[in-house]
């Protein structure tokens, strides 16, 4: 008898075990974005792999250079739930919640720390969660930076200087509308046709930050920078609803605090990598690349500049949402 009941409590085991290994199979999370491998966005979320990964409860892919399609057709491949997780710049997600549009407006920051600053604020976080209607969870930023001015005509240091310039843009209508009240001709275009259509002269130039202008190698085809800084973006690192809704407690908390190593790990190597690709950019003995850096006087020139822009989204997205943003912004300057 007893031997009977050792062998029923055995068999009784082991048919447990495939359904205790089926429950302890790690979750995949398939993240797509748009920028290369060597991009300080990408390495991040290579953090952000690493560190879900090694926890035994999540098999993270990551999908780099477009392998979804562009931004738009990886956020609404992440809403049907074939991608879990796209990485896309803010600006994107303005069908979603219109507010948004509003980190992307020329010289609206104080500095890079102030945006930051406001973005892990109530007003950032809160724009978040108005993704969630559209079956999106905003899990958190990432950082794109400060966008600057190149082009392969003319050194620009005031926004004169920017007349008859043929400039790509993202296609943003603020960056689109901001760009063409300054007497350029700006146009919203692919950034992964850009160095081609920089090189055969569609575009005289272009604006981006100094990673993206540095990996891609866009200095080969422009002679002129401006530290113009005129506008700071931002990655939203956008989850399927659903499959967020899916995650238990502990796994969301992984999650979260994923991002949070990913962040300070891309914030870190922002600040010690953009100077180090502006001295091999201007250093580079086969193509003659200038960093022109804005006086003051020539820098404040370029923030009146933007008041016409201010003004157009003051009115489309209503004085009290432009006002809750500008408070937000000078109350991060406080903390």
């Amino acid at each position: 008898m007893k031997r009977f009941l050792s062998c029923l409590v055995f068999a009784a085991v082991a048919l447990m075990l495939p359904a205790h290994a089926s429950a302890a199979k790690p979750k995949v999370m398939k993240i797509a974005h748009m920028t290369n491998e060597a991009y300080h966005m990408h390495r991040a979320m290579v953090q952000f792999q690493n560190e879900l990964n090694a926890t035994g409860k999540f098999k993270v892919e990551i999908y780099p250079s477009a392998q979804f399609g562009p931004d738009t057709e990886a956020i609404e491949t992440t809403k049907s739930g074939d991608l879990d997780m796209t990485v896309s710049p803010s600006s994107y997600f303005t069908d979603e919640a219109p507010s948004i549009a509003l980190i992307e407006l020329p010289y609206v920051f104080n500095s890079r720390l102030n945006a930051i600053k406001t973005l892990d604020g109530p007003w950032g976080q809160g724009q978040l969660r108005k993704l969630e209607p559209a079956g999106l969870y905003g899990v958190g930023y990432l950082e794109n930076g400060h966008r600057h001015l190149s082009n392969s005509r003319r050194a620009v240091r005031l926004p004169s200087d920017m007349k008859g310039l043929k400039m790509r843009t993202m296609p943003v209508p603020a960056h689109v509308y901001y760009w063409n009240s300054l007497g350029c001709s700006a146009e919203g275009s692919p950034f992964s046709e850009l160095y081609t259509n920089l090189a055969t002269k569609v575009f005289d130039g272009q604006e981006n930050g100094i990673a993206h202008t540095y990996t891609s190698k866009l200095n080969e085809v422009q002679r002129y920078m401006t530290l113009s800084g005129h506008v700071y973006t931002t990655y939203i690192l956008a989850m399927n609803g659903d499959y967020w809704n899916s995650l238990t407690a502990e796994e969301k908390e992984l999650v979260n605090k994923a991002h949070e190593k990913a962040y300070a790990y891309q914030l870190a190597l922002i600040e010690k990598e953009d100077q180090a690709n502006l001295d091999e950019m201007k250093a580079n003995k086969n193509h003659t690349f200038e960093v022109i850096e804005l006086t003051a006087d020539e820098h404040k020139a370029f923030m009146d500049s933007a008041k016409p822009t201010h003004e157009k989204y003051r009115k489309e997205l209503g004085e009290a949402e432009f006002d809750a943003f500008l408070k937000a912004i000078s109350e991060a300057d406080a903390k």
